[in-house]
């Protein structure tokens, strides 16, 4: 007889067939997850290199804009950047130093631990713009920028320096190093290849 029969399609799933679309979804996400995981970690990794950039560069503005040196201070045991304003000292005139900001490399889903100062375990510490790992004094890392952009040391003499990084959990997929150049202040990022074993601009 006509219209007795069922539309196929106006049929709701089978349990079996539900179970199926389930278990098709659950064996794709298991597969899946672990690697968005691992992404996520990488990028906000990624997230402390861009914030050593911006905090170089920033206090080589300082530097130059208020004609005062200032110094970039990395502390390993903290995790943090300190940007210190040091004064001007004269005759009749001085000014202690003052930190002018503090931002911690830690947070927004990445823990203290993850970040190691250190040239990735087998890869070289040297750049290919004759920069070299950068060692820790006292846990810390201090980069002066004078007021003309540069960076001296004591005896007036420009002074590179390269601080190194990586994530322990994903070493090679997020190791960087950060040169700065001293004569001219330069920075620069350069980012671990690992086919290569250098670090390439």
């Amino acid at each position: 007889m006509l219209g007795t029969k069922t539309d196929r399609s106006q049929e709701g799933l089978s349990v079996v067939e539900l179970l199926v679309v389930i278990a098709v979804i659950a064996i794709i996400g298991s597969i899946a997850l672990p690697q968005i995981i691992s992404a996520r970690r990488i990028l906000r990794f990624g997230g402390v290199t861009r914030e050593v950039l911006t905090q170089l560069r920033y206090a080589r503005q300082q530097a130059m804009s208020t004609r005062l040196a200032h110094t970039f201070r990395y502390d390993d045991a903290k995790k943090q950047i300190v940007i210190i304003n040091n004064g001007e000292t004269g005759v009749g005139n001085s000014q202690p130093d003052q930190i002018v900001r503090t931002v911690s490399l830690a947070g927004a889903g990445l823990d203290a631990f993850e970040i190691v100062y250190g040239a990735l375990p087998g890869a070289p510490t040297s750049l290919d713009d004759g920069t070299t790992l950068t060692p820790l004094t006292n846990n810390q890392v201090n980069i002066i920028f004078q007021p003309d952009g540069s960076v001296l040391n004591s005896s007036q003499i420009p002074v590179n320096y390269a601080l190194f990084f990586y994530g322990q959990s994903y070493p090679k997929e997020t190791a960087v190093a950060i040169s700065v150049l001293g004569a001219a202040g330069r920075v620069k990022v350069w980012r671990y290849d690992r086919n290569a074993n250098k670090y390439a601009e």
